[in-house]
C-alpha cells in the first residue's frame, strides 16, 4: 500500500466519520464518544466501513502487534533494573489507575484520585469537564464494568535514575457506559444508555516511584503511537547485564 493509498484511505474514514457520528461529552478526559455507532444504523454502517476498510484494519493491527511485542521486550528489561517496571507490575497498576479515575469520575470528585493522577491533569479535568456541567445542570453517567485489554504502545524512558520521569501511552480497552442527563429531569440529554467497548490512549508518568496519569487521548492516535520509536536509555542493556 503506497503512502498516497493510506492517506486516501484515513481521508475517507475521516470523512465518514465525521458526517456519520453524533459527538457527546462523555468519560475521563472529556472526550468525545461517538453515539451515532452505538444505533442500528450505525451498526450496520460500522460494519460495512470494516468491510470495506478490512485491508486497513489489517495493515494497523499488525503495526499494533510489533509496536506491542517492542514494548514488552523493553519493559523486560527495565524490569530487571527496576520492578515498577515489570509488565505485570504496570499492568497491575495501571489497572488500579483506571478503575480508580472512573470511579472518582463517575462521583464528580476527582479529589479522590488526587494521589494517582498528576495535578495538570486532576485540575483540568475538575474545572475544565466536572465543574462546568454542574454549572449547566448536567451529569456524566459513567458506569465501567471491565477491563478487556491494556497494551503499552510506546515508551519514553528518562536518563534519570530509577527512570524517574519516565512516561508510558498504553491502549486501554474496555467495557464502559457514559451518557449526559438532565439532573433535575433525569432524562438523557445526550448519548445512549447502555455498555460498549471503548478504546482510549492512557499516557502514565513515573513520579516518585508510582505509575500516575498523565494524559487521555482519543484511541484513534493508537496507530500514530504505535509507529513512534521507543526512546530508552543506551545504557539499558549495561545495566541489565550488571544485574545478572
Amino acid at each position: 500500500m503506497t503512502p498516497k493509498q493510506k492517506q486516501l484511505l484515513f481521508t475517507i474514514i475521516f470523512i465518514a466519520i465525521l458526517f456519520y457520528a453524533d459527538p457527546v461529552y462523555a468519560g475521563p478526559g472529556g472526550t468525545v464518544a461517538k453515539a451515532f455507532f452505538k444505533t442500528w444504523w450505525g451498526k450496520t454502517i460500522l460494519a460495512l466501513l470494516t468491510i470495506i476498510f478490512l485491508p486497513l484494519i489489517i495493515y494497523i493491527k499488525t503495526i499494533e502487534f510489533f509496536a506491542v511485542r517492542k514494548a514488552k521486550k523493553e519493559l523486560f528489561k527495565l524490569g530487571m533494573i527496576n520492578k515498577d517496571f515489570s509488565w505485570l507490575n504496570v499492568e497491575k497498576h495501571v489497572t488500579n489507575v483506571f478503575t480508580r479515575v472512573h470511579h472518582a469520575w463517575s462521583k464528580e470528585d476527582m479529589k479522590e484520585v488526587s494521589e494517582y493522577v498528576n495535578h495538570w491533569y486532576w485540575q483540568n479535568q475538575q474545572a475544565v469537564h466536572l465543574n462546568r456541567w454542574k454549572a449547566e445542570n448536567l451529569k456524566n453517567i459513567c458506569n465501567l464494568k471491565g477491563i478487556t485489554n491494556i497494551k503499552p504502545l510506546y515508551l519514553e524512558i528518562s536518563e534519570n535514575e530509577n527512570f524517574e520521569g519516565s512516561k508510558i501511552a498504553f491502549s486501554i480497552c474496555a467495557d464502559i457506559e457514559d451518557y449526559l442527563i438532565d439532573r433535575e429531569t433525569r432524562k438523557t440529554v445526550e448519548g445512549k444508555k447502555g455498555y460498549s467497548n471503548e478504546e482510549k490512549i492512557w499516557i502514565m508518568e513515573y513520579t516518585e516511584g508510582k505509575w500516575l496519569l498523565d494524559d487521555i487521548r482519543e484511541g484513534t492516535l493508537s496507530l500514530q503511537f504505535a509507529k513512534l520509536k521507543n526512546v530508552v536509555p543506551e545504557r539499558l542493556n549495561e545495566g541489565v547485564l550488571s544485574k545478572s
